[in-house]
């Protein structure tokens, strides 16, 4: 059976991962989505502690779709656990520095969760298959950081109008390209 692993962001699980998680069931997936503190417990340390239950669960046949700070989560984690996988699809990621004004907490979570050079570099060469997922209205991400983001990862980018930063302010339930893209692999 072919596992997904959903790594949720700074806020939670956002809707459209329900939809998902709903979806790859009935296509007899196995999905892990592993819920994390938010907000001020946002730490590294603390996700780490919970994602390691999982670790057995990762492997090169693998997707993970990560969302917003989950990305940067998951190629640390990936870098410090030497795990290779087949596909990754990252939703609003991120891996440039930036500030949320007024958001003080979720900026010092942006800063504990940068990823560097070299693990950015053992995710590019750890993941058959990269996607990132981006709009053009996202309210925490600046536009050309997510561009960004896909090049430096040399994804597959994947520009969707209209669907924001795709957690709970976004309003967005559903996302069928990622269905599409689970199912080309």
């Amino acid at each position: 059976m072919k596992n997904v692993i959903l790594i949720h962001g700074y806020n939670g699980i956002p809707p459209v991962y329900k939809w998902l998680e709903t979806e790859l069931n009935k296509r007899e997936y196995k999905v892990i989505l592993p819920e994390f503190p938010v907000k001020e417990g946002v730490k590294y340390i603390n996700w780490k502690n919970i994602f390691n239950e999982y670790k057995d669960e990762i492997n090169e046949n693998s997707v993970v779709i990560a969302h917003s700070i989950g990305n940067e989560f998951f190629i640390k984690y990936m870098h410090e656990n030497t795990i290779n996988i087949n596909m990754y699809i990252g939703l609003a990621g991120f891996s440039k520095s930036f500030i949320c004004e007024g958001k003080d907490d979720l900026t010092r979570a942006l800063k504990e969760f940068l990823v560097n050079d070299v693990e950015l570099d053992y995710f590019k060469n750890s993941v058959n298959k990269r996607y990132a997922i981006y709009s053009n209205d996202d309210h925490i991400v600046p536009f050309n950081i997510l561009e960004d983001y896909a090049r430096t990862i040399k994804a597959n980018p994947v520009y969707i109008e209209g669907i924001g930063h795709m957690g709970r302010k976004s309003n967005v339930e559903k996302i069928p390209e990622i269905l599409e893209i689970i199912k080309s692999y």
